[in-house]
């Protein structure tokens, strides 16, 4: 019997590490606090010198994205940082191009594109005891190449002041600002592209006008000071941004969730949830939510069957993570997956994926849970 139960073991081994390897297995990004009581410049170098790739990366970036003729522009900004940007990004920018040995050009050009050039998917959703949860992927790097290069400096940061996290972020390390957020007890934010033609001219103009904020700025800035969902909502709204987007929002309290369909200058549109009329979930990508996305990228309608398909009643932190591994929701440029709840921080995680055409769609700590239980049950 007991050699029955170590074949039976092994066979269970090897069909585990065969499904590990033939699907999208998600991996855990490293883990890092951040201490706003440093000086702005010191406040990313822990973190910075576990990237040495970060300087190669904002090199590449700019290279491939801005033309040639664009490079003065950069270099003014550059130069001038604390004239065209709000404290303390200058500082903090000056700071990570040291730390990372990177021109400070290329760390502010890697900041814009990361915040205008994203394809995602996220969702705010409701569930029957009232509680608020977000949800995303994000998808980079498509017609660039930068998919892989992104994966590999995602990291999951707590800024804390006075050794307590005063708002946590999923985030590329290198970029100053956060598309990814969440203030405890207050709200959950993320941002999602909106077609905007050659945003790194409209952004370079923008800042050397000084008439608007970068949105992973303003994000930052918001889950700084502003402490509710109803204090986001007015501040994403009211302010002006050097990218067009759609601002994904969800409170700490029910019936908190919204979508912003933000112009540079205006919001153009404000989409909430309606419980008493059944809207009990939003899912943006990177369309307005009013037409139907193209056929090409429906990502839109997998998302909406799924969430069907589970239900009010069942939305948790591993069902939307499943949500999110639909075919299309989840695809090659997928970077990571995060699970967010303001009403419920602890839940906040992330994870990058690795997708080659199979998706698993159970968290990673379930599968090892099953193949645990599986190998304590054989081994007799």
């Amino acid at each position: 019997m007991g050699r029955l139960s170590h074949s039976l073991y092994c066979c269970v081994f090897i069909v585990f590490v065969t499904v590990l390897v033939s699907s999208d297995v998600p991996t855990k990004p490293k883990v890092y606090t951040l201490n706003l009581d440093l000086p702005p410049e010191e406040r990313w170098m822990h973190i910075v010198k576990d990237f040495p790739q970060l300087a190669e990366i904002a090199d590449t970036i700019t290279r491939r994205v801005i033309p040639e003729d664009v490079y003065p522009l950069v270099d003014q900004l550059a130069q001038e940082l604390d004239k065209y940007l709000p404290e303390p990004f200058a500082q903090e920018i000056r700071g990570i191009a040291k730390a990372s040995g990177a021109d400070v050009g290329g760390i502010v050009m890697a900041n814009l594109f990361y915040e205008a050039t994203a394809f995602c998917t996220s969702i705010v959703a409701q569930d029957t005891n009232g509680l608020i949860w977000h949800a995303r992927n994000l998808d980079y790097g498509g017609k660039y190449g930068f998919t892989e290069m992104l994966k590999n400096i995602t990291a999951i940061v707590h800024f804390q002041k006075g050794g307590k996290t005063v708002y946590s972020a999923v985030t590329y390390v290198g970029f100053a600002g956060i598309v990814t957020g969440q203030r405890p007890y207050g709200f959950t934010i993320s941002i999602d592209e909106r077609d905007q033609g050659a945003w790194w001219m409209n952004a370079l103009v923008a800042l050397l006008d000084r008439q608007a904020w970068p949105v992973g700025f303003l994000i930052r800035k918001t889950l700084e000071e502003e402490t509710t969902f109803e204090g986001a909502l007015d501040r994403i709204v009211t302010t002006d941004t050097i990218a067009e987007g759609y601002f994904i929002i969800g409170g700490a309290n029910s019936s908190q969730g919204a979508v912003v369909t933000r112009a540079r200058l205006q919001a153009d549109n404000i989409w909430k949830l309606d419980i008493p009329n059944g809207r009990w979930y939003l899912v943006e990508t990177n369309y307005d939510h009013w037409v139907d996305p193209p056929a090409t990228d429906n990502r839109r309608t997998p998302a909406m069957k799924a969430l069907n398909s589970t239900g009010q009643q069942n939305i948790n932190k591993g069902t939307l993570f499943e949500v999110l591994s639909e075919p299309l929701v989840v695809n090659r440029h997928t970077t990571y997956t995060a699970t967010m709840s303001a009403g419920k921080p602890d839940v906040f995680d992330a994870w990058v994926r690795h997708y080659n055409g199979q998706a698993s769609k159970r968290l990673p700590e379930v599968l090892q849970k099953k193949f645990f239980k599986i190998e304590k049950n054989t081994l007799k």
